[in-house]
């Protein structure tokens, strides 16, 4: 694993340095609207048996350099199945100690304000993720269309594969299997996402 550790994080501190870092005077760009906005990923389990997932909470911005953050509430996940959720919350996800997961890089944040309304462009970016408290650096292919009114669509142009192995996950994914007594989880999980940024 390329030099990845894990370590324990204030509940809170995650959410604190991304308001901060968004909240500068001067700030002018975009601001995740969560409604419009939506990141699924799918489990597979039993060999056979895949499921979608999803979170409910999920904040984040783009300033006028481009620099892109997302923060996903782990406690917001919903599998659908109440205990389920819970042990995801518990087990997997730790939400006591990590209560976040964040998606980060870096756009050019001057061509995004020149596209026009309507215009799309597809482009690769290098995306730090950080779960449980480890990041991975992951490349990413996004596809981004100009809004009427001057806000962004950015969506996935392809899904993107996660491995629960990377974020150091994988003994909490086995104890989630043990529980609920299956015969294999999948660590890889697909992640696709829809997120829509409202001009300030």
């Amino acid at each position: 694993m390329p030099n990845c550790k894990r370590f324990r994080i204030p509940a809170m501190s995650s959410l604190v340095l991304l308001l901060l870092t968004f909240s500068q005077a001067g700030f002018a760009g975009w601001t995740l609207n969560s409604e419009g906005s939506s990141l699924y990923y799918v489990t597979s389990k039993a060999a056979a048996i895949s499921e979608l997932n999803t979170f409910g909470e999920l904040n984040g911005a783009i300033d006028d350099a481009g620099n892109a953050s997302v923060a996903i509430s782990l406690a917001s996940v919903d599998t659908a199945i109440d205990i389920r959720n819970e042990r995801m919350r518990d087990i997997v996800f730790q939400v006591a100690n990590y209560p976040l997961a964040e998606i980060s890089l870096s756009a050019n944040g001057a061509m995004l304000a020149a596209s026009n309304p309507g215009q799309s462009f597809m482009q690769s970016y290098d995306a730090t993720i950080e779960i449980g408290g480890m990041q991975q650096t992951m490349n990413i292919e996004l596809a981004v269309t100009k809004l009427r009114g001057g806000g962004l669509l950015v969506s996935l142009a392809k899904p993107l594969i996660v491995n629960a192995a990377s974020f150091g996950l994988a003994e909490s994914v086995e104890q989630l299997r043990e529980i609920a007594g299956l015969p294999s989880i999948n660590n890889n999980v697909v992640i696709d996402l829809t997120l829509q940024f409202d001009a300030q």
